[in-house]
């Protein structure tokens, strides 16, 4: 990143850009040293980016640290109309791909800053919290009010979150997609890259479900458990959610593969958006039906998922089934009636 690039580096330049640039984004919370990272993005840049993290960065954007409490003193205000939730790799990168081509959205994809706040709010009251519940309160609004600014009038802002970021909605409007249990097993136990990215977020998906002094621990759990743990934990997010007052909408992946278009329009109005069954048909019909959503170099549609999830259930079986009980055992302690799925 290159601080010169900039127009200008002072400190009150890059507050005024904050409060009104649609291209200096909050990017990262340094929540030890109380600091914000901006950086100028440009509006291809964040359209594109399947990972507003730091994949999105190629070198050259300018940006800077900047104090949280200067940053929080001039925090732009606003709100994203909608944000999509989920238990990960349920499909939310293609959603969020074909909302994005539909007239007035504005789509973001996986803010690094809300990582760190969902953190912070999973420490609240604990002595591992690092931001005061003012400062972390303040920090949401600053990074929903940043998420709200588009680079067209009359757009609406949507924010695809991470899935361990759940447990702060950053819209009043929302989308939660799940698969079912089996499936999501299949998905997460079928490679070593995703066990591994799995194991990480149990980390944070724990402190959602499990209490204190009664487990489960994490260090007791072999990769099926902690694949049931984070889907189990997923729900309970989308529980609270629905128990919050917001808008609510939630979708089964595989109901949306099955019959797109009517999905897709419920979604956009849902949204805000002023979709025609037209621009639905448009939307649909873009490459991404047929592309790997987060890397549109690979072709990948849904006969090719079905094939990978049949071919992972039958080579996984005795873990799948084992994620299953623990699943079912996890559920049996919670009070879940708000969930959208169930682990039977």
């Amino acid at each position: 990143m290159n601080d010169r690039a900039a127009p200008t580096n002072s400190l009150a330049d890059w507050l005024a850009g904050l409060r009104s640039e649609p291209g200096v984004f909050p990017h990262q919370l340094d929540a030890v040293n109380r600091r914000l990272l901006l950086v100028r993005l440009q509006p291809a840049q964040i359209r594109d980016a399947a990972f507003l993290d730091q994949r999105v960065l190629t070198g050259g954007e300018s940006g800077a640290w900047v104090p949280l409490g200067e940053a929080l003193a001039q925090a732009p205000a606003g709100q994203p109309s909608g944000a999509i939730l989920h238990c990960g790799h349920a499909g939310s990168t293609l959603v969020s791909r074909l909302l994005g081509e539909l007239p007035g959205a504005w789509v973001l994809r996986e803010p690094l800053v809300l990582q760190t706040l969902a953190a912070e709010a999973r420490a609240a009251g604990t002595p591992q919290a690092r931001l005061t519940a003012g400062e972390r309160e303040g920090t949401m609004r600053l990074a929903c009010g940043a998420f709200a600014k588009t680079p067209e009038p009359g757009q609406s802002a949507i924010v695809k979150q991470t899935s361990i970021t759940a447990n702060i909605p950053t819209a009043p409007a929302l989308l939660c997609l799940w698969t079912p249990l089996g499936d999501y097993l299949a998905t997460m136990l079928r490679d070593d890259g995703l066990r591994e990215g799995m194991r990480l977020a149990a980390g944070q998906w724990i402190c959602d479900v499990a209490a204190p002094d009664s487990g489960p621990v994490l260090a007791d759990l072999a990769d099926a458990e902690l694949a049931a743990l984070n889907w189990v934990a997923a729900q309970a997010a989308f529980a609270r959610a629905r128990a919050s007052g917001a808008k609510v909408l939630g979708w089964r992946f595989g109901d949306f593969l099955a019959d797109p278009a009517p999905h897709l329009a419920a979604l956009a109005a849902h949204f805000g958006l002023p979709a025609s069954a037209q621009d639905v048909d448009r939307a649909l019909a873009s490459r991404w039906m047929t592309r790997y959503a987060k890397d549109p170099r690979y072709p990948f549609d849904a006969a090719a998922r079905r094939r990978e999830l049949a071919e992972a259930a039958r080579r996984l079986a005795p873990e799948i089934e084992a994620g299953r009980r623990f699943a079912r055992g996890l559920w049996s302690r919670l009070s879940l009636e708000q969930a959208f799925a169930t682990p039977d």
